[in-house]
């Protein structure tokens, strides 16, 4: 540990040791409030519950985009097909 850098050189009083103090004590506590929070947040989403409509739903959701991309690629390909039909009989007529 480096002693050189002192980060408490503003405390000349009491009230500035107990003011560090508290300030210390609070971010602490932040600390480990975020870290329950993180806890919960991943107990809930790793419940089983939960956790396999996701995993389901991140999978099927590709195959649906790609199966619709297939379907319209289809029926756009005998949309073109059907207008050069019809317009080469309009040019034999």
């Amino acid at each position: 540990m480096n002693l050189s850098r002192n980060s408490y050189n503003h405390i000349k009083s009491f009230e500035d040791f107990e003011n560090e103090k508290m300030k210390l004590y609070y971010q602490v506590k932040l600390s480990e409030k975020k870290l329950e929070l993180r806890y919960i947040e991943l107990a809930s989403f790793l419940n089983p519950m939960r956790f396999v409509p996701f995993l389901v739903s991140s999978w099927i959701t590709p195959l649906a985009l790609s199966l619709k991309n297939l379907i319209i690629n289809f029926f756009s390909k005998e949309d073109k097909q059907s207008t050069s039909n019809s317009s080469n009989d309009e040019k034999s007529e």
